[in-house]
């Protein structure tokens, strides 16, 4: 009777180890897949945090912001050196409303934010992922949307006043359509020019300044994935 005790005790004790085992297996492979599909979304957002950078310092603040401030910088220079190159007002005068529209890929932090955000091991990382997509954007998108909307309720009434329509020209079977010309006006004298000087040059530095402020934070963003990432296998 003893021995047939002992020998179930030992079958007991081998069935518990084996499940607590298998329980062990199969926890370390739940972790392992979760933190593979963790890495695998981080990097997705790491991606489009970084195409979003160059997009928003290259494009919005490179190209078309510098547009519109290097178009006032143009008349200003006209305006202290009292020279006119008639050819080149046409062409800065049509850049001084150039324009621009924030657009950013959010798609991967979406699908992270979908599957559940307690799957960001790293409390840093995803306070701050959703500090910046759920508050920084969408809030500083509306500034600039609002800056662009208020100035060019402004703006339009100054420039259809300066604006002489150019007549089209037909190129054989084409109709060609050319920019608006500056009326011929006294650049240091006129009050509507230099008003619309002074609210184009304070839209471009105030939408300028909420860019930079944007973009420093994916910059901060994509090191600091870039950090938690880079000790990992692809």
């Amino acid at each position: 009777m003893g021995k047939y005790l002992k020998y179930a005790i030992g079958e007991i004790v081998l069935v518990v180890l084996g499940i607590l085992i298998a329980l062990q297996i199969n926890n370390w492979n739940e972790n392992k897949n979760r933190r593979s599909f963790e890495i695998e979304m981080l990097r997705e957002v790491e991606q489009a945090l970084l195409q979003d950078y160059i997009f928003f310092t290259d494009h919005l603040m490179g190209y078309r912001n510098k547009t519109e401030l290097d178009a006032v910088s143009f008349f200003d220079r006209a305006i202290v050196s009292n020279q006119v190159i008639k050819d080149s007002m046409d062409y800065y005068f049509n850049r001084l409303d150039f324009g621009l529209r924030v657009t950013y890929n959010r798609g991967p932090y979406d699908a992270l934010k979908a599957s559940g955000m307690d799957k960001i091991s790293n409390d840093e990382i995803r306070n701050k992922l959703m500090q910046f997509y759920d508050f920084y954007l969408p809030r500083y998108e509306g500034l600039i949307d609002f800056e662009k909307a208020s100035s060019r309720e402004k703006m339009n009434p100054l420039i259809e006043k300066l604006s002489i329509a150019a007549p089209i020209q037909i190129v054989g079977e084409n109709v060609v359509r050319t920019n608006a010309h500056l009326k011929d006006i006294n650049l240091r004298n006129d009050e509507d020019f230099n008003k619309l000087l002074f609210l184009v040059k304070q839209r471009a530095v105030n939408i300028k300044g909420v860019l930079e402020l944007l973009s420093n934070y994916m910059l901060q963003l994509t090191k600091l994935l870039e950090k938690e990432l880079q000790n990992e296998q692809p």
